[in-house]
């Protein structure tokens, strides 16, 4: 058996075992595992023909219309001996600049070439149009297998994007490239440019065997058209995606007898989405799963006892822990503090060393989440540290009022956010957007609340929206609520 030494090394010996099947599908074109590794070698040889030295990061602002060519990027990037670094396409021309200057890659290979027209590069090449040349390609034996792999950007809600760095025995831990027992076939949507959709989707075929079919651009019923036509054995949805497959008006007209589990996960997901997707779709074994960027942590619901829990995400394992804010690990049931987890290959902030100190304490990731362990040794998550609201002394997470507004039959999407009070010193002000079709008043969301919430959680102000701003990613950008729920709560307490 060939030793995977990189990740790169895993698909080599896919390319073996699993030759003829096929690795990536995005709709438009499909590769097997052969095509997959074959081309890798190409692309990784013309880079290296090109001038790419060991070390050199390689940007790839690519979007999920070529998932294969992402797939094949990352690899031929890996076989040259470079630095890959996704970044998302939806991010503006200036953000996209601003995270280049962050980790000065000297390449670039890109489908989306106007948002990268301010950046200077070595070389760039259109996604359709790599440069090939297999006769340049490095000896994979002389590549440093400890060696830097990927740059990953974080999703950035909360302020600029840092890059996560992960190295090839992070991404390659075990890993041995002939694992055949697989999920036959995974379905998503997910941006191929973030740690789901980069680490759980553009690696899966190598580090696991399955198919990985990406859908170009979401939207709720081509994806339901996807698992009509290609059966797969796994759906993975953001929460905000599985809502808007939820309420699709013809969601129940559409066969998943072949799905077997929907995995969600990257952001909280609401309870009441897991009672719906059950009670539609009895057969299929929902999971709702918990990971970073930053690494140290990854565990999922493996029940469906757990995953009926609010913020349940699964038993809280050896290599994580619940601390309070002076770092002392907490042990009794129900006492909310920060979780930490341990990662045997650390990760790191590109180029920010401050940030690196903050964040990565020997070997324990700080990430910034809230939850407390229940009595069956089961983490449940409460909301972001840096989102904690303290009104009149109380502490209160975000995630519980979410949690109760998303039980509304009219409410889609919900974010609640602390505004700043002259006496209480924060105060509760929430947005919510409507389901299609759906009416509700702030008044008849607010009253809602008052029959699942202590009267000092209910929302005071609340307001109705089109839309909500989210990130490239599909996340609520919170910190862009702050600003019109502080002006609808002054104008709320001048009219009383």
């Amino acid at each position: 058996m060939k030793e995977v030494r990189r990740i790169s090394d895993a698909l080599k010996v896919r390319a073996v075992h699993q030759r003829d099947e096929i690795a990536h599908d995005d709709t438009r074109r499909q590769i097997t595992y052969a095509q997959w590794d074959r081309e890798a070698d190409e692309i990784g040889g013309g880079l290296a023909a090109a001038g790419l030295v060991p070390g050199d990061r390689v940007f790839l602002p690519i979007s999920n219309l070529h998932a294969v060519e992402m797939a094949i990027a990352v690899f031929a990037v890996f076989r040259a001996g470079g630095i890959a670094c996704p970044i998302n396409t939806r991010l503006t021309a200036r953000e996209i600049a601003d995270y280049a200057a962050l980790i000065e890659p000297r390449w670039c290979i890109t489908d989306v070439p106007d948002a990268v027209a301010g950046v200077k590069f070595d070389g760039c090449w259109s996604a359709d149009a790599m440069p090939r040349d297999l006769a340049a390609l490095p000896d994979q034996a002389t590549l440093d297998p400890a060696a830097d792999a990927e740059i990953l950007g974080t999703s950035g809600t909360t302020g600029k994007i840092k890059g996560v760095v992960l190295s090839h025995p992070d991404l390659a831990k075990g890993v041995t490239g002939t694992n055949l027992d697989r999920s036959r076939s995974t379905l998503s949507a997910l941006p191929l440019t973030g740690s789901g959709g980069n680490i759980g989707i553009v690696m899966l075929p190598a580090r696991g065997g399955a198919t990985a079919i990406t859908q170009p651009k979401f939207d709720p019923k081509g994806f339901l058209e996807l698992v009509k036509e290609k059966r797969p054995n796994l759906v993975y949805l953001v929460p905000s995606m599985l809502r808007l497959i939820l309420d699709h008006p013809d969601v129940a007209d559409y066969d998943f007898a072949g799905v077997k589990y929907l995995m969600t996960g990257t952001a909280p997901l609401p309870h009441d989405s897991v009672k719906r997707a059950m009670e539609l779709w009895p057969h299929v074994r929902v999971r709702n799963s918990y990971g970073m960027s930053e690494g140290g942590i990854g565990l999922g619901t493996t029940s469906k006892e757990q995953v009926l829990k609010p913020g349940c995400v699964g038993k809280l394992p050896a290599h994580m822990q619940i601390r309070d804010e002076q770092g002392n690990v907490i042990t009794t049931p129900g006492v909310v503090g920060e979780i930490y987890g341990y990662q045997k290959h650390p990760r790191r902030y590109w180029n920010d060393p401050e940030a690196t100190a903050a964040s990565f304490i020997g070997g324990w990731t700080k990430t910034g989440d809230l939850g407390f362990v229940d009595e069956d040794g089961d983490l449940i998550m409460a909301g972001r540290s840096k989102e904690l609201i303290i009104r009149g002394g109380y502490n209160i997470t975000p995630l519980e009022i979410e949690t109760v507004l998303h039980l509304h039959p009219a409410v889609q999407q919900a974010a609640v956010v602390g505004v700043a009070h002259d006496v209480l010193g924060e105060d509760i002000a929430a947005a919510v957007t409507l389901r299609p079709g759906a009416t509700a008043t702030a008044t008849d969301i607010q009253s809602f609340c008052r029959e699942h919430l202590a009267d000092n959680k209910v929302p005071r102000t609340l307001l109705i929206l089109d839309e909500m701003p989210l990130n490239p990613n599909g996340k609520i950008m919170k910190k862009d609520l702050v600003a019109p729920l502080t002006e609808a709560a002054k104008a709320r307490r001048t009219a009383a």
